[in-house]
């Protein structure tokens, strides 16, 4: 039985064909640091008919809605930023309709796109790897079906400015733009707020990064309740499962948990670029919670050998613009250290 076409000319996401629980992750940009304790202790009180019974979402829905300043009617729960960002092409982008994205970025949103059937339009990152702005702009006439954008975007970490942001939106009113904030904690600063001033705006968020509910898929869309409308048309009514409802409400609580994880990579960002530096190693930081470093044309060894030592860190030697380059996750001082001393053995 073949599949349609458009999935047929896809690459499944590639795994590491190694087991990552004992292992030093540096690869996923994963809270290393886990979740707030009050996750746990929540996820241990789970009784029988919560396992049991379909889930509730009215009060995770209030509570977020709460914290962003919106209303109920415009969030929908999603399995993480990436069911999201699949959500909103299913609903939105037809065959042959055109996606514009930064090239490279988030690979599910290719990915998404192209199970769609959609063209991609991708705007180059130029060597200096800051933000193309310029690029989405122009790309923005003649009017694309959906504009996507990362910010901060992985795995450049480059952040589009609220300047060219602001002309984007006002440029292409009848363009959908999607905006994915999954890593905005660590740049201090999110745009949700915006969908009051754009009814074509619509802001991704994860539950999978700061907060560390990785394990559990979680995060929401925001947008104008009439887009919202129709995303529901797609989504399952019980996509969302109680465990991660539960564990969400227990995490929202804990404010003073995720500001301690957001000012410990924080320091521990600078650490290890100050540390890489000394090495003699080109790196630079992000508006996110990874660095980016630069080991040229052993890259593939190197991390070959990285791995034999059970420390994992994402290789992007095969995107052209990043060819040499690491993508390495902000890890606890002692994975970070450990990381740097595998890493300066095998210079």
């Amino acid at each position: 039985m073949k599949p349609r076409p458009a999935v047929a000319q896809l690459e499944p996401y590639p795994l590491l064909p190694v087991t990552r629980g004992d292992k030093i992750r540096l690869d996923l940009n994963e809270s290393t640091r886990g979740c707030s304790p009050a996750v746990l202790e929540a996820l241990r009180a789970v009784s029988r008919e919560d396992v049991s019974a379909y889930p509730d979402y009215p009060e995770l829905l209030e509570k977020i809605a709460g914290r962003y300043g919106i209303a109920p009617e415009q969030l929908v729960l999603t399995n993480g930023a990436d069911d999201g960002i699949r959500a909103v092409m299913q609903t939105f982008v037809d065959p042959g309709e055109t996606v514009v994205v930064a090239d490279p970025s988030f690979g599910m949103i290719q990915l998404h796109a192209r199970v769609m059937g959609a063209r991609m339009h991708p705007v180059p990152y130029g060597e200096d790897l800051s933000f193309p702005g310029e690029g989405f702009l122009q790309a923005a006439c003649p009017a694309p079906r959906l504009i996507a954008i990362v910010r901060p975007d992985s795995p450049t970490g480059a952040v589009i400015s609220h300047r060219d942001l602001t002309a984007l939106l006002e440029s292409a009113p009848h363009s959908l733009i999607m905006l994915d904030e999954t890593y905005h904690h660590f740049l201090g600063e999110s745009c949700l707020n915006w969908i009051h001033r754009y009814p074509n705006l619509l802001v991704v968020h994860s539950f999978s990064k700061a907060w560390g509910l990785a394990g559990l898929r979680l995060g929401f869309i925001a947008g104008a309740p009439e887009l919202l409308t129709e995303i529901r048309k797609v989504n399952p009514p019980f996509a969302v499962n109680g465990l991660a409802v539960r564990a969400a409400l227990a995490a929202l609580e804990d404010e003073a948990f995720l500001q301690e994880v957001v000012a410990d990579v924080t320091r521990e960002k600078a650490f290890l670029l100050a540390e890489l530096a000394r090495l003699g190693i080109p790196a630079r930081g992000s508006g996110a919670n990874f660095v980016l470093m630069q080991v040229g044309e052993a890259a593939p060894a190197i991390h070959a050998r990285l791995v034999q030592q059970n420390i994992l860190v994402k290789n992007l030697h095969g995107i052209p613009l990043l060819r040499g380059y690491f993508r390495v996750a902000v890890g606890r001082r002692e994975e970070n250290l450990a990381f740097l001393r595998a890493l300066g053995e095998l210079l």
